[in-house]
């Protein structure tokens, strides 16, 4: 942190030499009349070169504002001496309103020192504390009560106010300003301690206090003489200088411990910062290196990077090994991942083609199982050799209610229900063929609903068994298919047979009755109830 670089240290002795130059000045212009006021513009040269240094060094926005406010205070006590005591001495009136108007710097410097403490080691976006706050308020009102001092005379009471270099009597409010001003200066202190956190700062905390307690022991003295001290006749120094010394030596100590953020130190920072990285002009020339650099441009484990900056560029290099040899390995692991999402792929497309054949043949089973007593009659009719013809009708016939009932069945797999409209297109693709066997037909249909497949299908299986226990009598069929909401079949026909024990309605929530009036034969499928005889 105490580590300075040549430039540095040149800027330190200059302005050492400077200072000391100007103290000089300052005790020998007492014996010249002419010159007094020579030592003031000095200090404020002095004073503009150092706030111009703090303008470019200081990083933190807020501290460093508050440090050049502190030499702008510290630049208006040497204005007002100046006036004061040089451009308007004949006019009292004026003297004695600077006089007032010193309490200003002397209140705000150690206002804006504990302001620019209390942002040490936080961010530029922070706000100002309520505590603060207060705090400046009651330094207004201070600065206020010493400006209009000749309203109440509570800061100070001139015996002769046409001449003030007389002696004054210093009344309450002065001694309050005095200590006000002692411990807003303390708590700067202790704060700027409090924040020395880096085990760095902390060992050198003491640092910015001696450079700062020459100033307190100027101040001290200048208090207990109640005046410039003075030896033969020849004052050594005012109270002006005490802050100056002060102040500067304060802040100037914290920014070379390093408790603030400056732009110092970039050589040795760039020479030990451990980065591959050379620095070249606007020609291309190089200029400076980094301690680690060395010449990368042919390496795969290094990645060449430019940047343009003010009065050249920088170039640097970057290790990439790590960053590879995660490229590889999750390359590695994208191909595994993706071989196994291949594999994963067919087991879940041959699952989902077993599924579909196992659903498939399940499905075929039940449709065979379904119209098993049709298949066999078909067979034994096509295997008999008499009456081809009406043999060839009857198949006809019974592959019609295979057909239909296995795409009724097809269809109830994916559907829990289906439309009447289906029923009644089956119906009719059968009254069709048992036209050919001389039996006229009528299907009419009420309103269209959906209802459970297994009623469809069951009422295509009444129909169908009616139609084959009648055909050798049959001549004549009507078919109602939801006459009233509650009725999903009617039927009627002029056979004398009755309903064959062997009709079954599949537990489908159905009800089948008949009944035989002048030798028509009724029958009637009722939604709800057990299964009918």
């Amino acid at each position: 942190m105490l580590h300075m670089s040549r430039l540095e240290r040149k800027y330190s002795i200059a302005f050492i030499i400077a200072f000391l130059i100007i103290v000089l000045a300052n005790i020998f212009l007492h014996f010249s009349s002419y010159i007094t006021g020579l030592s003031s513009i000095l200090y404020c040269f002095f004073i503009i070169a150092w706030a111009s240094t703090v303008a470019w060094r200081i990083v933190h926005k807020k501290i460093r504002w508050n440090i050049i406010a502190i030499a702008a205070s510290l630049f208006l006590l040497f204005a007002i001496r100046f006036g004061r005591y040089d451009l308007f001495k004949n006019s009292p009136l004026i003297s004695r309103y600077l006089w007032y108007f010193y309490y200003f710097p002397y209140i705000a410097m150690p206002m804006m020192s504990l302001s620019a403490a209390s942002n040490v080691g936080k961010g530029e976006n922070e706000k100002m504390s309520p505590i603060l706050k207060a705090e400046w308020v009651i330094s207004g009102l201070l600065i206020l009560g010493a400006l209009t001092n000749d309203l109440h005379h509570f800061v100070l009471r001139l015996v002769d106010e046409n001449d003030i270099n007389t002696p004054a009597r210093y009344n309450w409010l002065y001694y309050v300003i005095l200590t006000w001003a002692f411990a807003i200066t303390l708590s700067s202190y202790i704060l700027l301690i409090k924040r020395c956190r880096l085990s760095q700062c902390r060992q050198y905390w003491y640092i910015p206090v001696i450079y700062s307690s020459i100033g307190i022991i100027f101040l001290i003295i200048y208090v207990a003489c109640g005046e410039s001290p003075v030896i033969s006749g020849i004052k050594l120094y005012n109270i002006q200088e005490a802050y100056v010394v002060l102040f500067i030596g304060l802040w100037e100590g914290c920014i070379k411990i390093g408790l603030i953020p400056s732009n110092t130190g970039y050589n040795a920072l760039f020479e030990r910062s451990g980065i591959n990285a050379v620095l070249k002009n606007t020609e291309g020339e190089e200029v400076f290196r980094s301690g680690e650099y060395s010449d990368t441009t042919d390496k795969e484990d290094y990645m060449i990077k430019n940047c343009k900056i003010k009065g050249g560029s920088v170039t640097w290099s970057e290790d990439v090994s790590a960053i590879n040899r995660i490229n590889s390995a999750l390359e590695e692991a994208t191909e595994q991942i993706e071989a196994e999402n291949d594999l994963i792929d067919e087991e879940n497309r041959v699952a989902a083609e077993k599924a579909r054949y196992e659903t498939q043949n399940r499905l075929y089973d039940n449709i065979t199982k379904h119209t098993y007593s049709q298949l066999l009659e078909i067979d034994e009719a096509l295997n008999e050799t008499d009456e081809f013809d009406l043999r060839m009708k009857f198949c006809l016939l019974l592959g019609t209610y295979v057909k239909r009932c296995s795409n009724l069945m097809l269809i109830a797999d994916n559907c829990p229900d289906i439309s009447t409209n289906e029923l009644y297109l089956s119906i009719n693709e059968s009254f069709e063929f048992m036209e050919f066997l001389g039996i006229e037909s009528e299907l009419m249909q009420g309103a269209e609903r959906s209802l459970p497949a297994a009623q469809i299908i069951a009422a295509y299986d009444v129909f169908e068994a009616v139609i084959e226990s009648a055909l050798e009598t049959i001549s004549a069929c009507s078919i109602m298919i939801m006459p009233s909401e509650n009725v999903l079949l009617s039927i009627e026909t002029d056979a004398a047979d009755s309903v064959p024990e062997n009709i079954i309605l599949h537990s489908a929530g159905l009800k089948l009755t008949s009944s035989a009036e002048d030798d028509i034969r009724y029958y009637i499928l009722s939604i709800g109830g057990e299964d009918a005889e």
